[in-house]
This record gives structure tokens, sequence and C-alpha cells, in this order.
């Protein structure tokens, strides 16, 4: 009877503790104890893709007559980024109750997550370009400029410097050919070589410069300012600045320039200007005033000393 009873409660415990399959498994536990852990496993950063840019520079001179550049490969690769979480383990010492009331050291370890990335080769694209260059009309010293850029499947065209407006047409998508039309003309940066040293000089009482100016032609109508700055030689390199002046002229093959000490703005007395030899320079530079160029200033050279 005993036993009888004992086989009874061992089957009803057992029933109790049968484990239903069907049920399936309580995630929620799971996920709870996993934060408890201490553990955060954060959500890797979606990758980054780029290309690289390939560029070709094309060049043109005065021309009346249609132009047409060389063709050029250009050439673009993708690069894609791909990241992902790395478990990391980060420990650090702290102290801890030790026998007879001591504090020992005792290391605590942590496990973080960190991002590691890295970049694959993705696609890659090779195209040709190309430039025609309608009939337009250059100054002599006037040079154009075009950059064509590669970059993924784009095909670009840039102005570096130019002489008009243009409006482009693209022909072509393997092969590209861009059409360039002129629109409105744009003045451009003056010739540096334009305007030249001819000669510098010192005679009855006052320093004469002379210069030439190469498009005194292609300028005609318009006016050309000199700047002269005017320096006494001193020892090494202790020149004095004596003071500087503006000469404005029309456009001619050659300009002439007379003055005197006391014609410069800014001149020093000759009690603080620099004593030693009697030798003088000067250096100069010009701008262009009209509609033909732009009106930057052109820095030249010094000219040779002379002794007055």
């Amino acid at each position: 009877m005993i036993s009888a009873v004992l086989v009874l409660v061992f089957f009803a415990v057992a029933a109790n503790a049968r484990v239903d399959f069907d049920r399936g498994v309580n995630t929620k536990q799971f996920s709870i104890e996993a934060v408890n852990s201490g553990i955060t496993v954060p959500a890797p950063v979606k990758g980054i893709n780029r290309y690289t840019r390939d560029c070709a520079r094309f060049s043109f001179s005065p021309s009346d007559a249609e132009i047409t550049s060389d063709r050029v490969w250009l050439r673009s690769l993708e690069y894609i980024q791909e990241c992902h979480n790395v478990p990391v383990q980060q420990c650090h010492t702290v102290m801890v109750p030790g026998p007879n009331g001591t504090q020992v050291p005792h290391q605590q370890c942590h496990t973080v997550y960190q991002q590691q990335c890295h970049e694959r080769p993705g696609m890659s694209w090779s195209r040709t370009a190309q430039i025609k260059m309608l009939a337009r009309k250059l100054l002599p010293w006037e040079r154009e400029s075009f950059d064509v850029c590669l970059e993924g499947p784009w095909l670009e065209i840039y102005v570096n410097a130019a002489a008009y407006k243009y409006s482009a047409s693209r022909q072509g998508s393997y092969d590209t050919l861009f059409e360039l039309t002129a629109k409105n003309k744009v003045p451009m940066k003056a010739d540096e070589n334009g305007l030249s040293y001819a000669a510098f000089s010192y005679a009855d009482g006052k320093f004469t410069f002379k210069a030439t100016d190469k498009w005194a032609k292609e300028y005609s109508g318009e006016k050309v300012v000199i700047t002269v700055d005017l320096y006494k030689e001193g020892w090494w390199i202790f020149n004095g600045y004596l003071g500087s002046r503006d000469f404005t002229f029309d456009a001619a093959e050659g300009y002439e320039m007379s003055f005197t000490e006391k014609d410069l703005e800014k001149a020093l007395a000759e009690d603080d200007a620099f004593r030693g030899a009697k030798k003088y320079y000067a250096k100069w530079g010009f701008r262009r005033v009209g509609a033909i160029s732009k009106d930057n200033y052109v820095k030249k050279d010094k000219t040779p000393s002379i002794t007055k």
C-alpha cells in the first residue's frame, strides 16, 4: 500500500515537471538575462561608399578655327566601407577589502564592443573624354583651360580659366565628347609679360623710368597705370624706401616717367633716409584699366641700381 502511494506521488511530480515543447522558448526571459549581464551589443553603423576622382585638364590657345582636343581615358573605382562590432575586454584595478582590515588590489574586467571598419573595392568605371571647341576669338595672350572629371559613374566638365561664358553639349556616354560654344566675352587676367622694363636713369635732378608695351595695339583706347617705388641702397639688406608714385597713360608702345624724390608719396626726409652710397633702384608694376582685361596688379622685377 505504501509503495503504491509513493509511485503515485512520483508520477504526479514528474507530470508537473515535464517540459511542453509545443509552447516554445521564453525569449523574454533570455533577453532580460542578457541585459542584466551588463554587455550591450550596439548595432553596426552602415558603411559609407566613396569613389576615386580622375581628372584631365584640357588647354586651348588662341585660334579662329574649331579645335578638337585629344581623347583622354579616365577611370574611377568604388570603395565600400564595411563595419563590424568586435568584443574587446577592458580591465582595471580596484582595491577591495583584504585580510586583517587591509586593502588589496583586484582586477575587474568587462566586455565592450568596438566598431572596426575596413574598405574593399567595389565597382569600377572607365570613360573617354574629349572637348570640341567651336570657333571663337582669343586675344594673343589669353589661354583657356577646362577640367573633365570622372567620379563613380558621373562625368562632368568644369571651367578652370575661360575668356567666354560657354554653353556645353554632351555627345556619347562611354566615349563622351563635350562641345563648347562661346557666348559672352569675359575679361581674363592681364598678360604679366605685356609690359617690360626699358631703362632707369638719373639726370638733371630727376629720375627717369621707361617701359615698353607689347600689346599697345590690342589695348588701343584703354589705359594703363604704372606704379614706381623708389629705394636707396643700404648695407647688406638694409635698403631705404623713399616713396611711391602712380603714372596713368593711354595705351602706347612706350611709357616714360620722370620724377624727383619730392614727387613721391610717403617720401622720407633726407635726414631719415638711409645714409651711405648714393645708389638707387626702383621696383615697379602695372595694371590695365578698361574692359579688355581684369585690373589685376602685375608685380615686376626691380631695376638695376644707378648712382645719383
